[in-house]
C-alpha cells in the first residue's frame, strides 16, 4: 500500500520534480545499491515517471526487476555475509525515494509560499510504529530546516534527522 502523501498535487510534483532534476543534473542522485548498475538510468526514469505522475507504489511496481538478487551484510561479529534481498525491499526503495523527493518537494513549496513550517504524520498505518517515530507525529518543523537536510546539510534542529530514514512510515504535511 502507497504512502498516504496529504498535498501530492501538481504544484508539490512540480516543486519535487525540480529537487530531482537538481539532483540528476549535479550528479548528486544517490542510487541504492539494491539496484543493479545496469538499471540505474532506468530507475531513474522511473523515479522520474512516478514524482510527475503516480506515486510509490507504481514506482515499486516497475523497480522491482531492477533490483540485485543478493546483497553484502555485515554479521555481529564484524565480517560480511552474503544474502537474498528481502521480499520487501523493491517496496522499501520505492517508499523512500518517493517521500524523499515528496517531502523536498513540499517543504521548497512551503518556502515559496511563505510558510515557516510542515507539520510530520503518520502517511502509513504501522500497528507498533518505533518510538522516535511516534514522538515526531504532531511536530511542526521549519520548512527550510527540513530542505536542507534532506538535500543532505547538517541538520539544525534534531527532530529533522528522523525524515527520511527507511521504512519510517513518516511525512509531511502543510500546515
Amino acid at each position: 500500500m502507497p504512502l498516504q502523501y496529504e498535498n501530492l498535487d501538481p504544484t508539490t510534483r512540480r516543486h519535487a520534480l525540480a529537487e530531482l532534476d537538481q539532483d540528476l543534473a549535479s550528479g548528486d542522485f544517490h542510487a541504492s545499491e539494491r539496484l543493479r548498475p545496469t538499471a540505474i538510468a532506468e530507475y531513474r526514469r522511473y523515479l522520474h515517471e512516478a514524482v510527475r505522475y503516480y506515486d510509490d507504489r507504481w514506482l515499486e511496481e516497475h523497480a522491482s526487476d531492477l533490483l540485485v538478487d543478493f546483497e553484502h551484510r555485515r554479521t555481529r561479529s564484524g565480517g560480511q555475509t552474503t544474502a537474498k534481498l528481502p521480499d520487501m525491499a523493491a517496496r522499501m526503495l520505492a517508499e523512500g525515494d518517493f517521500n524523499r523527493y515528496y517531502m523536498r518537494g513540499l517543504a521548497r513549496r512551503a518556502i515559496e509560499e511563505g510558510r515557516q513550517s510542515v507539520e510530520v504524520y503518520r502517511a502509513r498505518l504501522s500497528m507498533e510504529p518505533r518510538t522516535e517515530s511516534a514522538q515526531l507525529e504532531g511536530a511542526r518543523l521549519r520548512a527550510d530546516d527540513v530542505l536542507r537536510y534532506l538535500r543532505g546539510e547538517p541538520a539544525t534542529d534534531s527532530s529533522v534527522t528522523a525524515l527520511g530514514r527507511v521504512n519510517s512510515g513518516l511525512s509531511i504535511r502543510l500546515v
